[in-house]
């Protein structure tokens, strides 16, 4: 809604935003008239809202678990720690953990406009040569081993339901050495090079450039997360095994945002694309393979010219109509190889026990207004007591690794 006209106002931004309180609105539009609004226009039912940023990882640990915090965050490799040291044993569980799939996609863009990568043989080569199960765990969490992410065909997230999402069953990415080594022969015969595998065999054409000396680059964003620099490790070693070399080399937004063309975008980019709102077609797929948005979304710089005459269309018919086109769309999408499809992470948070109607959506977060606190049995003797907290207020110590290139953002 217009400022100020939501169920909480803000009452201070301390020095460098580190904090900010928000109070219950006393003029929201709502107050005495909720039960005739839906419930998510709710008043507030928790009086004030503390907010931290960028709490070290030890703080965001020590917090939540002498229940100075009440909603707070910690990477996979922390959920044991996190939950074996949680102040009431009772509760010491996975239920402490709210996880939710978000929509978009992560990936690895291959430019299809430069060298090399202009290829499909070469493309198919990578997308066939990443060890995908490596991937999905490196967002195992340590309490039981549930990765906290998933893996998906991309562009278009399984939220849309089969008609949208993958509607032909093309399988899921798969790392296969022996498609890959026998794609990368095929571009080699067709762009003139050879590459010297890790057993020796050369493969390609044999009087052409030994691709093998050549160093290529995946370009992400500064600074890298170990979940993102631990991703990028394990596709350099997967291209390795191709006898392709690779290093990492990362740059700000700022850059990010200024590839305006496909000369100026690197052929490898580690990145994501989430929408801003719920549209299969014009939030993820068009946005991700139009060429209008070459740069923008479409980091690949797809220009295919079948697709380029559906998306003249495709956003502005209806949905029995567009599901009527989907699996040609979809076929022609996956034939592109233009991204190599990464693992999806999870949102995720840390809830204490007497925080409820924790509702998360993928486009806004959570919601203060609908939480509300309620304890089990009687207060006076309850863990929920420790040091004399406020119970009127949430503190609520996030520290996210927020990353924010155009339309991207990852948390971990």
């Amino acid at each position: 809604g217009a400022i100020g006209s939501g169920p909480y106002t803000i009452k201070s931004v301390s020095s460098g935003l580190s904090t900010i309180v928000l109070v219950k609105n006393p003029n929201y539009w709502v107050n005495g008239h909720a039960s005739q609004i839906p419930a998510i226009a709710q008043p507030a039912h928790i009086p004030e809202i503390v907010i931290k940023y960028g709490l070290s990882h030890t703080d965001r640990l020590e917090d939540f678990d002498d229940n100075t915090s009440q909603i707070s965050e910690v990477g996979p490799s922390s959920f044991k720690q996190i939950i074996s040291g949680f102040y009431d044993k009772s509760e010491a569980n996975g239920n402490l953990v709210k996880s939710y799939k978000v929509l978009g996609a992560f990936y690895i863009s291959m430019n299809t406009q430069r060298s090399y990568t202009k290829n499909l043989h070469f493309r198919v080569a990578f997308y066939d040569s990443l060890n995908y199960a490596e991937e999905l765990t490196i967002y195992n969490n340590n309490y039981n081993g549930t990765p906290e992410a998933y893996l998906e065909l991309g562009p278009l997230s399984p939220q849309y339901g089969k008609a949208y999402y993958n509607p032909d069953s093309f399988p899921l990415p798969k790392q296969n050495i022996t498609a890959a080594i026998q794609n990368l022969t095929i571009a080699g015969d067709e762009c003139h090079f050879y590459v010297v595998l890790p057993n020796g065999t050369k493969i390609g054409d044999k009087s052409g450039t030994d691709l093998s000396s050549h160093t290529f680059t995946i370009t992400g964003t500064s600074p890298p997360t170990a979940l993102e620099s631990e991703q990028v490790t394990i596709a350099i070693d997967s291209f390795d095994s191709i006898g392709l070399k690779f290093t990492a080399a990362y740059v700000t937004e700022g850059v990010v945002g200024s590839w305006n063309t496909a000369a100026e975008t690197p052929h490898f980019v580690d990145l994501a694309w989430e929408p801003d709102f719920s549209d299969p077609v014009g939030q993820q797929l068009m946005a991700m393979y139009d060429i209008v948005d070459g740069g923008i979304g479409n980091k690949a710089w797809v220009d295919n010219s079948t697709l380029q005459h559906y998306f003249n269309f495709l956003d502005f018919i209806n949905t029995t109509e567009q599901v009527n086109y989907m699996k040609n769309v979809s076929k022609i999408v996956y034939e592109q190889y233009a991204y190599i499809w990464l693992p999806v992470p999870y949102a995720y948070y840390f809830v204490q026990p007497y925080i409820h109607d924790f509702q998360y959506n993928t486009f806004m977060g959570y919601f203060y207004n609908l939480m509300y606190i309620s304890y089990n049995g009687s207060s006076n003797n309850s863990f929920y007591t420790m040091h004399n907290l406020n119970y009127n207020t949430l503190n609520d110590l996030i520290s996210c690794n927020v990353i924010a290139a155009t339309k991207f953002f990852q948390i971990f």
